[in-house]
């Protein structure tokens, strides 16, 4: 993407100068023609098996570094403009997203009675609407089963045998248990760990997020069904909205923004506002003329 010239140059009488610090790397662009590459990802990206959201996610990432790199003054460009800028965004498609109904929350468990730690972990996925490595990442500690009616769980950074693990929005959270968790949370018995884990591995290890993933997988063939953790997440914030609960609560229980909330369950809720457009609190249409008729 960029040549490379030490930061060195010489003036007009021969001498020697430096542009930055001795021995720095200073990066000045290559001709123009070079930066084909990078329109094409982000032009072309489509045509070429990329999906919109990848390219743009490209596209942010390439503006990111032109812009350090212009701001640390070692790259020129015409005009000092960024020259992804005028690159445009793919317009995305509304979010299609795939949540189980009740009767598909009922199969789903039930496929997976004969095995305890699993059905304990889809349960928690669905009723706490947790993401993956959250709830791999559970320890004992974390679940506060004397807190509100039925408990809470509490999604935090840690720091574990020198590893680190956070949120993926770095914010920490509590998730209340539900009524319907709790009964699923009473039945599991933890594995011994050495790390507290909530969820260990077979090994009794912390839980690697792919192998937990092909374990699933291979449950769920074996069951001949084909919900992922993200449908069973999903299936979480779905549920709360189809029931009218805001998008901000819906949110903050998910840890996500509530312009994603948005995005994703605010079709899900048009009865529920059905009230809202009214100014003040009216009759319903039936009522309305009944009264008018014995008026």
């Amino acid at each position: 993407m960029f040549g490379m010239v030490r930061g060195s140059q010489f003036d007009a009488g021969g001498a020697k100068h430096s542009l930055f610090q001795q021995d720095q790397a200073t990066y000045v662009p290559r001709p123009a023609p070079l930066f084909r590459p990078e329109r094409i990802v982000l032009t072309r990206g489509c045509d070429r098996g990329l999906a919109p959201r990848t390219a743009n996610r490209y596209r942010e990432i390439l503006h990111r570094l032109y812009s350090w790199s212009m701001k640390q003054g070692g790259v020129r460009m015409p005009d000092r403009l960024n020259p992804v800028a005028d690159v445009e965004r793919y317009k995305l498609s509304a979010p299609q997203i795939r949540f189980l109904t009740l009767a598909q929350i009922d199969e789903q468990l039930n496929a997976l009675a004969h095995r305890p730690q699993l059905h304990t972990m889809v349960a928690t996925y669905i009723y706490a609407g947790l993401r993956r490595e959250e709830a791999l990442w559970l320890q004992m500690e974390d679940l506060d089963l004397s807190a509100g009616p039925n408990g809470m769980i509490r999604i935090r950074a840690k720091d574990i045998g020198g590893e680190f693990w956070q949120p993926k929005t770095k914010r920490n959270r509590a998730v209340p248990v539900s009524s319907a968790l709790r009964r699923w949370i009473d039945r599991h018995a933890p594995r011994f760990s050495a790390g507290g884990w909530y969820f260990p591995s077979p090994k009794g290890h912390h839980y690697d997020p792919d192998n937990f993933s092909s374990d699933l997988a291979r449950a769920q063939r074996k069951a001949g069904l084909r919900w992922t953790c993200l449908d069973f997440r999903h299936t979480f914030g779905s549920h709360l909205a189809m029931k009218g609960e805001s998008l901000y609560k819906i949110s903050s229980l998910m840890g996500n923004s509530p312009e994603i909330c948005r995005r994703h369950y605010a079709a899900l809720i048009p009865e529920a506002m059905a009230t809202t457009v009214e100014f003040r609190q009216v009759e319903s249409g039936r009522a309305f003329t009944a009264r008018r008729q014995h008026a």
